[in-house]
């Protein structure tokens, strides 16, 4: 059954008559799976802007269902503009697409064309790490404005680190109290830190607020709780959490620290299930990310706690595993356990799976969603194994890497484009870590405009991935860019 909705009305800021029309165009990344073009071309007016939009449950009754959740057809004639989708997701998608062939305040020309359009994945992700520095409610609302133009469904959200704790839970309020705040951020090839302190924290309140800001633009925010690595500002907040007992500190230093959550005390996994119990009160997200990356094993080989659980659980290094990575994947399944019995579904680094080595060294439930950061195989062994898996690669994907942002002309996209993207697998996610990112109005322009070539990736079918045809794109989309005021690298001029 097809039902028309309320028209839908774009409010732009100027009248036709008054200057001649601006062209339009269809270039844009990602690019629609499929454009028809007629011969003749539609003028839009500024303020005049209609959509006739039908929802039709039954289009794209043949793809696979995330595919026709979020499928749409444009129509764009002289009779007028028709958007049809099978879901309020679609017709978000359809109305992205059309917004961006306009330009904003002008009176368009643009070619009459039919647009048949829908995702190649279902995951398509960008993570902020916000663990490492804190950044503003406003600028998580900028970031999310920016993946809704790259049709991204899934804000993956870094809340936890060694370096900062920083989201609110009301059961231990030391967490933000403490954690939130450290003594300063290290400074390249000293040992010491600038004495400079570095503090931030989301209430619950602010965190529901991204959460319904993002779900407007078919946006869904995965917060991530990294353990039981990468939680030293859990530990000096809660020293009894730790094997040692602490006395601990808030990391002021980067990279992969001995301290980590002690995977032999009842209470350590009490209080996992505590955090991740108010989590998933505050995000209604289908998965939440438990982390799993770099956790050094040199705490539990010494700690009789450690110990004991892996005696009483009967784990034995078997020539590949050792028993502590074994206690690690038990950890970890207790954790994954208690989010699917709330009907969420876990995701994972890679780490919990297969190592550097590419040596298979953990079991973890085949429920849990693996994120392969290390290197594209790491995703592809997570299939072979049986997992659902996300293809992130610290090489490809890792936006943030300097090396990356160093590059310039053909081989700042080619890094993102030539990725190796296997089959098979949920999506593909981008990353942004925050170690050396820690003034907001520059996490744009790291990120733009690679994140057009992210967007193929993760949109496009594979056959339409033209890198030629992506640099007319791209063009258009800096355009778009500057329009909205965000910040982007001319590396790739």
């Amino acid at each position: 059954m097809k039902n028309i909705t309320p028209l839908f009305l774009v409010i732009l800021a100027c009248a036709c008559h008054r200057q001649e029309p601006t062209p339009g165009s269809w270039d844009m990344c990602p690019a629609p799976r499929s454009i028809s073009f007629a011969e003749d071309s539609v003028t839009i007016h500024p303020g005049k802007l209609k959509i006739r939009e039908i929802s039709d449950p039954s289009l794209g009754a043949g793809l696979k269902p995330f595919q026709q959740q979020e499928c749409y057809k444009l129509e764009v004639s002289k009779r007028g503009i028709t958007l049809t989708a099978a879901s309020e997701t679609g017709l978000l998608r359809g109305r992205q697409t059309l917004l961006k062939a306009l330009s904003e305040g002008r009176c368009v020309k643009l070619p009459a064309a039919t647009i048949w359009d829908y995702p190649e994945f279902s995951y398509r992700a960008f993570m902020l790490d916000c663990g490492r520095h804190y950044f503003p409610v406003e600028t998580i609302k900028d970031i999310l404005d920016v993946m809704a133009v790259h049709q991204m469904n899934e804000f993956h959200w870094h809340l936890s680190e060694d370096q900062g704790w920083r989201l609110e839970i009301k059961k231990y309020p030391r967490l933000t109290a403490v954690g939130s705040v450290r003594a300063g951020d290290p400074v390249p090839g000293q040992k010491d830190h600038n004495g400079i302190p570095h503090s931030g924290f989301y209430t619950q309140a602010e965190a529901r607020e991204i959460v319904a800001y993002a779900a407007a633009k078919g946006i869904e925010v995965i917060p991530e709780i990294d353990l039981p690595g990468h939680m030293k500002a859990a530990l000096a907040s809660y020293p009894e959490l730790g094997c040692t007992g602490g006395p601990y500190e808030v990391a002021c230093e980067w990279g992969v620290l001995d301290d980590v959550l002690c995977a032999g005390k009842e209470h350590t996994l009490a209080f996992v299930k505590d955090v991740l119990s108010e989590v998933m009160d505050i995000f209604p997200s289908r998965y939440i990310h438990l982390g799993g990356d770099e956790c050094p094993k040199v705490r539990w080989e010494a700690c009789p706690h450690c110990q004991s659980k892996i005696k009483e659980l009967g784990l034995k290094a078997d020539g590949k595993k050792t028993a502590e990575e074994l206690l690690q994947s038990w950890f970890m399944d207790q954790a994954s356990a208690f989010v699917e019995a709330r009907g969420r579904r876990s995701i994972v680094w890679n780490d919990v799976l297969v190592d550097w080595g590419n040596d298979v060294i953990g079991a973890p439930s085949h429920n849990t969603v693996i994120a392969g950061w290390m290197r594209p195989v790491s995703t592809e062994i997570a299939v072979r194994e049986g997992y659902d898996a996300i293809f992130c690669p610290v090489g490809h994907l890792y936006l943030s890497a300097a090396d990356g942002n160093a590059l310039k002309g053909e081989a700042y996209f080619r890094r993102v484009l030539d990725a190796p993207v296997p089959k098979k697998i949920l999506g593909v996610e981008a990353c942004l870590w925050s170690e050396r990112v820690s003034e907001p109005d520059s996490i744009l322009w790291r990120i733009l405009p690679r994140l057009s070539a992210v967007a193929e990736l993760q949109w496009s079918a594979p056959a339409s991935r033209d890198y030629s045809s992506f640099l007319l794109r791209v063009k258009r989309m800096q355009e778009l860019y500057t329009a909205h005021g965000w910040a982007w690298n001319p590396a790739a001029e």
